[in-house]
C-alpha cells in the first residue's frame, strides 16, 4: 500500500468518525426535554454524560480526571477524590449541576475540548436529581445505606450523612422550622433512630434511622447542647449549655418525646455520656470544674467529682472541662480540660483521679477505640488530633494538616464501631481551609484511617459541621 493510499485510508476513517459524532451530537441537540414524562437513564441521562463529559475522555472510565468516571451510573454515585458530585433529591448541593448552572464559585470547571452542555440539558440534570437520581431499575442511591455519619452543620440548619462503605455525602436533612439559624449541634444515634439537638431552637428532633424522616420533636429549658442515650433506647440526658447561670440536664422520655425530669448539677454542664451498661451518666460541668455522676434508674446525682484538689466550684474557672469519655469496659472515664490543655484521666467506679494527660491547644470533643487502647481527642484551637494510649497514659501521635490545611477548629470526633475511621469534623472557623470550588467558608469532616493515622479523604459538608455520631 502506497503513501497515497494510507493517506485516503486515514481521510475516510476521520470523515467517518467525525459523521457519526455529529450523528450523536445531533441526536442530543434534538431531544426535547421538556417533554419527558418519565425519566430513564440510559435512555436519556447517560448520553449527556457520554457527550459532554465521557465522550471527550475527561470522565471515562480510562482517564478519570479528578477520580470521576461519568461513563456509568455506578460512576457517577461514587464520585470522585475530593467526594460526592450527586446529593439525590438536592440539586442545589450537588456539584455536577453547580458547576454549570451559574452558581459562583471558587474557581470554574476545567473542561476543555467538549460541547458545552447546555441549559436545558443541566434543567433536566437538575430534574432528574430532584426526583432521586435513580438507576433504570427506579433505585435511589444509598437508599439502603446502614452504616452512616450523622453531620450537623450548626450554621445552615442542616444534617450531612455520610455513607461509610463509599465515604461520599448520601444525603442533607434540613432540620428547623424558621428562617432563623436554630442551631444543629450534636448527634446521637442507634439502629432505630436519630436525634439532633437545636442549640438556638431550645428543642430536640427525632428521625427515623431507615429513611431519615423526622417523627417528632420535643422543647426543652435552655440550650440543649450534647446528648446520651440508653443502651435500650428509652431515655434521653441533654446537657444545657451558654449561660453561667444553667445547672440543669433534662431526661427526654424518647417514646412520647416529653420532659421526664429535670436533674440539678452544677454549672453550665456541657459534656454527657452514657456508661456502656446504662447505669451511670457523666456530666462535665465547665464553670464549676467538676463532674456529676447521674444514677439512670433514680435519675438522682449519686456523686460530685472535682477535677483536682484546688478546685473551688465557685471561683473561676481553671480546667473547663468540655466533653466526657467512657471507656468500651466502663473501667475508665476521660475528660477534656478545654482551659488547661490536658486530659483528665478518673477511675469510673471510685472517682479517684489517675492521670492527667497534655494534649493540644483547647481539647474538644474526644472517642475511644473499640479496644479501649486508644482515644482521639480533636484540639480546637490547636488545629490537631491527639492519639492517647490508654495503657502508656500519654499522647502516642499527634495528627496535623497543615499543607493544604484540613484541620481547622476541629470540633466533632467520633470512631467507626469496627475501628477503622475516625472522624473529625472541621467548623473552619478561620477560616484556614480553603473549600475545592464553594465561595462559603464552609467546614468539612477528615477521614483518618487509624491504620495508619493518616487522612485520606476530606469530605466538604456545610457551615460550621459540630457534634458528629457514627451510626453503629
Amino acid at each position: 500500500m502506497n503513501v497515497s493510499t494510507i493517506v485516503k485510508v486515514i481521510l475516510l476513517i476521520v470523515c467517518f468518525l467525525c459523521v457519526e459524532s455529529c450523528k450523536d451530537e445531533d441526536v442530543l441537540s434534538t431531544i426535547d426535554y421538556t417533554t419527558i414524562q418519565t425519566i430513564s437513564y440510559t435512555q436519556h441521562v447517560q448520553p449527556i454524560f457520554q457527550q459532554r463529559c465521557a465522550g471527550s475522555g475527561c470522565h471515562s472510565a480510562a482517564s478519570q480526571a479528578g477520580g470521576l468516571s461519568l461513563e456509568s451510573w455506578n460512576g457517577a454515585i461514587k464520585g470522585s477524590t475530593y467526594g460526592e458530585v450527586i446529593i439525590p433529591k438536592r440539586p442545589e448541593k450537588s456539584l455536577l449541576t453547580k458547576l454549570f448552572d451559574g452558581t459562583t464559585l471558587r474557581k470554574p470547571h476545567p473542561a476543555t475540548g467538549t460541547t458545552a452542555i447546555t441549559s436545558g440539558e443541566i434543567t433536566f440534570l437538575k430534574r432528574w436529581i430532584t426526583e432521586g437520581a435513580k438507576n433504570d431499575a427506579g433505585i435511589m442511591p444509598f437508599e439502603h445505606s446502614s452504616r452512616k455519619v450523622y453531620v450537623p452543620n450548626q450554621g445552615e440548619d442542616n444534617v450531612a450523612i455520610i455513607d461509610m462503605d463509599s465515604l461520599v455525602v448520601t444525603r442533607y436533612i434540613p432540620v428547623g422550622r424558621y428562617s432563623a439559624i436554630e442551631g444543629p449541634h450534636f448527634i446521637v444515634a442507634n439502629e432505630h433512630f436519630w436525634y439532633v439537638s437545636l442549640i438556638s431552637a431550645g428543642e430536640v428532633w427525632k428521625y427515623d434511622a431507615h429513611t431519615d424522616t423526622m417523627v417528632s420533636r420535643v422543647s426543652v429549658q435552655g440550650a440543649p447542647a450534647l446528648l446520651a442515650l440508653t443502651p435500650d433506647g428509652s431515655k434521653l440526658y441533654v446537657s444545657q449549655f451558654m449561660t453561667s447561670s444553667t445547672n440543669k440536664i433534662t431526661v427526654i422520655n424518647t417514646s412520647t418525646m416529653s420532659v421526664k425530669t429535670t436533674i440539678n448539677v452544677w454549672t453550665m454542664p456541657h459534656g454527657i455520656r452514657m456508661t456502656h451498661d446504662g447505669s451511670k451518666v457523666f456530666v462535665a460541668n465547665m464553670m464549676s470544674d467538676n463532674l456529676s455522676v447521674v444514677d439512670v434508674a433514680a435519675d438522682t446525682v449519686i456523686q460530685t467529682v472535682s477535677l483536682a484538689y484546688d478546685v473551688n466550684p465557685f471561683g473561676p474557672t481553671k480546667y473547663a472541662p468540655m466533653e466526657v469519655a467512657v471507656s468500651p469496659n466502663d473501667s475508665i472515664v476521660l475528660v477534656t480540660c478545654s482551659e488547661n490543655e490536658e486530659v483528665r484521666m478518673f477511675d469510673a467506679y471510685t472517682y479517684e483521679l489517675l492521670d492527667s494527660i497534655p494534649v493540644g491547644e483547647q481539647p474538644w470533643h474526644l472517642q475511644f477505640t473499640p479496644d479501649g487502647n486508644f482515644c482521639y481527642v480533636s484540639n480546637r484551637e490547636g488545629n490537631s488530633v491527639s492519639m492517647i494510649h490508654l495503657p502508656m497514659r500519654h499522647v502516642m501521635e499527634t495528627i496535623t494538616a497543615n499543607s493544604p490545611r484540613y484541620f481547622d477548629y476541629p470540633h466533632g470526633c467520633d470512631i467507626s464501631s469496627d475501628g477503622r475511621y475516625v472522624f473529625i469534623s472541621n467548623e473552619n472557623a478561620t477560616p484556614g481551609y480553603v473549600p475545592r470550588y464553594s465561595i462559603d467558608n464552609i467546614g468539612n469532616v477528615c477521614v483518618i484511617d487509624a491504620s495508619l493515622n493518616q487522612i485520606i479523604k476530606v469530605l466538604e459538608v456545610g457551615k460550621m459541621p459540630t457534634g458528629l455520631c457514627v451510626s453503629q
